[in-house]
């Protein structure tokens, strides 16, 4: 039996339709990409996404009506989710493949509010927006300056969501900011309110 191209997720009481990464349209794109010299990583639907995602579902009063941007979106979840209660989503990515299967996931549930933004996000130039959403970005020393360098440019409120890992760590002691939640899995999320308002 071919596996199918898209699939039908559930999210607490939402029910959104999300590609399936593993279907060999996805590995062909991200093959091209890869092929192309493109080294980044793919969102294969991690653990801090899926808190991210129950988290942003409690607290749609953060989101509903914004204008969001998300960096390092990948093929995100999360992406289809600000989607429907965003009024516009930027959806920003270092590989092209990804940015257009995103664009292609959103098409997919009917969301037309969005612009693709491909590039790496300390590097182009951004859009104003209300807030920015950000799942698993610091993961290394290179991931940490990009992170530091996009914020010393951006002064808006940020919602990062990581796992703990020493980058990430590092940064918590450097930037000043509010704990969100603490998920027993190792995830943390953090809002860093950069505009001075709550």
């Amino acid at each position: 039996m071919q596996e199918q191209l898209w699939e039908s997720v559930h999210i607490k009481d939402e029910s959104y339709v999300l590609i399936n990464l593993d279907h060999p349209y996805v590995d062909a794109r991200v093959r091209s990409d890869l092929d192309a010299g493109v080294a980044v990583f793919y969102d294969r639907r991690w653990g801090v996404t899926e808190v991210l995602n129950r988290w942003l579902l409690a607290n749609l009063d953060l989101i509903r009506g914004k204008r969001v941007l998300v960096l390092g979106a990948g093929v995100g979840a999360a992406t289809v989710m600000l989607g429907k209660y965003c009024s516009h989503v930027w959806i920003n990515d270092l590989a092209p493949a990804a940015v257009e299967l995103c664009g292609e996931q959103m098409d997919q549930n009917g969301l037309k509010n969005y612009t693709t933004l491909l590039g790496s996000y300390e590097a182009i130039d951004l859009p104003e927006v209300d807030l920015v959403v950000a799942s698993f970005l610091i993961y290394d020393a290179k991931t940490l300056k990009a992170m530091q360098a996009f914020l010393g440019n951006h002064q808006g409120d940020v919602l990062l969501v990581n796992e703990r890992l020493k980058p990430f760590r590092q940064f918590l002691k450097n930037e000043k900011h509010t704990l969100v939640f603490d998920d027993e899995d190792g995830a943390g999320g953090i809002h860093l309110n950069r505009s001075g308002a709550k």
